[in-house]
């Protein structure tokens, strides 16, 4: 099972909004969590509103603070926009998506639908990735051939 780290500045929006979408997508194979720099006080109601809406109960979360422990758990870390220094972390990709402070509710469900297009895409390259690791085996590789 991969383990994806979602970090962004405050963990109240998009990062939760990403883990929310890839615990949901890829609960078979795959588990999400995020944490933040400098973490808000609380999820923002508007991320809990568009999340409601897809029918993906976020209420419950709460914005996390970055540590070695989380760092240490992930396969693949992703970072949310330029505001956080990649080479810090050395993430795996970075999302320059803007963050959604003061902006309109219609605006954070755009911002969720561009999530969880991306989050589809990972999920496609992480398979793929596996894929080809399981092909490229040595040992596996021949019987695949027959297959």
């Amino acid at each position: 099972m991969k383990r994806i780290l979602f970090i962004d500045v405050r963990n109240a929006t998009r990062s939760q909004i990403a883990e929310a979408w890839l615990n949901q997508l890829g609960e078979q194979w795959a588990q999400a969590r995020s944490c933040g720099t400098m973490p808000a006080i609380r999820i923002d109601g508007r991320a809990v509103e568009v999340m409601r809406e897809v029918g993906i109960d976020i209420h419950t979360k709460f914005p996390k603070s970055i540590s070695q422990q989380r760092m240490n758990w992930a396969d693949i870390v992703i970072v949310f926009g330029t505001g956080i220094y990649p080479r810090a972390m050395a993430p795996t990709q970075v999302w320059d998506l803007d963050d959604s402070i003061g902006k309109p509710v219609d605006q954070v469900r755009v911002l969720r639908d561009e999530i969880r297009k991306r989050v589809e895409a990972l999920m496609v390259d992480i398979q793929r990735d596996e894929w080809e690791a399981i092909r490229m085996n040595p040992l596996v590789a021949p019987y695949l051939q027959e297959i």
